[in-house]
């Protein structure tokens, strides 16, 4: 008799993890009261719409999507608009930094403004050139978490008492988030263009509005490309792409961050409706290689996104100061204040929500130990003692390339970082002039 065929199961090169062990002896576990679980959905799933909003901004280049459930189906292909359009967006981003860099070295001066600008256009190409590599092994990343998250999203484990479903709490940050940020690149336009009105008023230039507008937004493209309007506008819908770009990646680390914390709160929930009860080995061996899973896990992901985060948490501590040190000068328009106000406050919460969202992993991977000491001894075995173990010596935080973890320390280290650099550059750096009256392009 030919004995059945067994399907190999599909492992990824280069990654080790504890085999999948069936959850043994869980009958002590309280059934769900309405007889059956609420489905939970994958964290490729949760932040399929993520993805597609950065397409939108040519990120991410990645095809198929949307038409799957398993993250292993994606593709970055060569041949498809998604890349084509990431690709034009990169080159005209590099092609502005050149101009930008010749223009600046022509000054007779380099301050903060000029400084700012060149960070701020290097630090969108990075993100750029980052999330486009990314996409290239998007499929092993998302396949290794589609498959160490499998157990959290079927009995015994449950979604998360007392939130909102996952893929409808990822919608609700995200699109949150970047509705807050169209409302600050709509004021920033609104600014620029009461700024342009006020400076005709002094300056009669011969030029149209828009010719002068764009050559006071875009003067280090405009002094070596005749203005067009198709110039000008295409110039003006790539800082738009940049702009949102600089928002997403933030937004994008806050959304990963959610699938991580989330697996952790059902793990620990699941101790708790165990309710201090004994329970067999198997359960308690079971449970160990799932929290077991999940710290590699972490330890993928982190190896995998710690650039990028190393990256955003400088990039916001750098713009937060500078906009703190531009805070003291007074501002020519109404619009132009309230929308200066407006980007700092945003500013300022976005990168502490980031980080908060990020640090709960750390904080929700900690809590298992504190319901495991509920749990008399009478009921210690080999499996509880290595599950306590784990929990308390495992490093479950990402981290910027190792340099920090983010815990929520962090938080108040940036805070107090943050305020000492801003004391430095008060008495150091001088202000920037006003250029409303400046009648020269």
């Amino acid at each position: 008799m030919t004995p059945p065929e067994v399907t190999p199961v599909k492992r990824f090169p280069g990654v080790s993890r504890p085999p999948s062990t069936p959850s043994t002896a869980l009958a002590e576990e309280t059934p769900p009261a309405d007889g059956a679980a609420e489905r939970e959905c994958s964290t490729h799933e949760a932040v399929a719409a993520v993805i597609f909003m950065g397409q939108l901004f040519s990120l991410i280049p990645i095809v198929g999507y949307a038409r799957t459930t398993d993250p292993r189906d994606v593709r970055m292909r060569l041949r498809s608009v998604q890349f084509v359009y990431g690709c034009v967006t990169l080159f005209i981003m590099l092609t502005l930094i050149i101009m930008l860099c010749v223009h600046t070295a022509q000054q007779p001066s380099f301050g903060v403004q000029q400084a700012t600008s060149l960070v701020y256009y290097a630090i969108i190409v990075f993100f750029m050139v980052e999330l486009m590599l990314l996409a290239r092994s998007w499929s092993q990343i998302m396949g290794r978490w589609y498959t160490d998250e499998a157990p959290f999203r079927t009995d015994p484990y449950r979604p998360p008492s007392r939130t909102l479903p996952f893929r409808r709490q990822v919608h609700l940050i995200a699109f949150g988030v970047m509705f807050l940020a169209f409302v600050e690149d709509t004021l920033n336009f609104v600014s620029a263009y009461r700024l342009n009105e006020l400076h005709i008023r002094y300056c009669p230039h011969t030029a149209g509005f828009w010719k002068n507008f764009f050559h006071r937004e875009h003067p280090y493209v405009l002094r070596v490309i005749p203005y067009h309007p198709v110039v000008g506008w295409t110039i003006e819908l790539t800082m738009r792409i940049a702009k949102f770009t600089w928002h997403y990646v933030d937004v994008f680390i806050i959304c990963l961050s959610m699938g991580l914390q989330r697996r952790f709160v059902q793990f620990n929930e699941r101790l708790e409706r165990l309710d201090g009860q004994p329970q067999s080995q198997g359960v308690w061996r079971a449970l160990r290689l799932d929290y077991v899973r999940l710290s590699e896990l972490v330890t993928f992901v982190d190896e995998r996104f710690s650039k990028l985060i190393l990256f955003c948490c400088a990039n916001d501590m750098f713009f937060i100061t500078v906009q703190l040190f531009n805070s003291f000068d007074l501002k020519p328009t109404t619009v132009t204040t309230v929308y200066f106000w407006y980007s700092l406050g945003f500013l300022i919460g976005r990168c502490f929500l980031m980080l908060f969202v990020v640090s709960s992993i750390s904080r929700a991977s900690e809590k298992p130990l504190e319901t495991l000491r509920r749990f008399p001894s009478t009921n210690w075995n080999l499996d509880l003692r290595r599950l306590c173990d784990a929990v308390a010596t495992s490093e479950n935080a990402l981290s910027g390339k190792r340099f920090f973890f983010v815990r929520r320390p962090l938080i108040l280290a940036m805070a107090g970082t943050i305020i000492t650099y801003e004391l430095v550059l008060l008495d150091q750096v001088k202000k920037t002039p006003d250029t409303t009256r400046d009648c020269t392009f």
